[in-house]
């Protein structure tokens, strides 16, 4: 599974995204004015949210009841709760304990496999995030 901090995607991408028919997923217009003109960029928003973080190897701060979490500096994910949901469900979700948008492998490659390559756009292995992966 990948990470990715802003779900804002190019029509290009929107595109390639759409193709993949990934259920839980809307894109929402979101244009930039520029001088004189407006571009066009679309908002990937996802629906579908998932309760799948393991709570015993990730490294996380919550609230005193538990309902929130403060911070979260390592992720790891519970495979056991991925293997109940069908691949085809949890191809492009959002992490229910917190604000991260995770994407499959396969979903990713089909991104990165555009020519020319994207730019502005980078993807996170699950293995390598942690609370700095914004920042690399």
């Amino acid at each position: 599974m990948y990470g990715l901090p802003s779900p804002v995607v190019s029509p290009r991408l929107k595109e390639v995204l759409e193709a993949a028919e990934l259920p839980g997923v809307q894109f929402v217009p979101a244009d930039v004015q520029t001088g004189d003109g407006v571009l066009r960029y679309w908002l990937m928003h996802m629906w579908r949210a998932i309760l799948c973080m393991d709570r015993q190897r990730s490294i996380f701060e919550e609230t005193e009841v538990g309902h929130v979490l403060l911070s979260l500096d390592k992720l790891v994910l519970d495979e056991a709760v991925l293997r109940e949901v069908p691949l085809h469900e949890r191809r492009a979700f959002m992490l229910e304990e917190d604000t991260v948008h995770l994407f499959h492998r396969s979903v990713v490659e089909q991104v990165l496999s555009l020519s020319p390559s994207p730019k502005g756009l980078r993807f996170v292995p699950v293995s390598e995030w942690s609370d700095a992966s914004g920042f690399r």
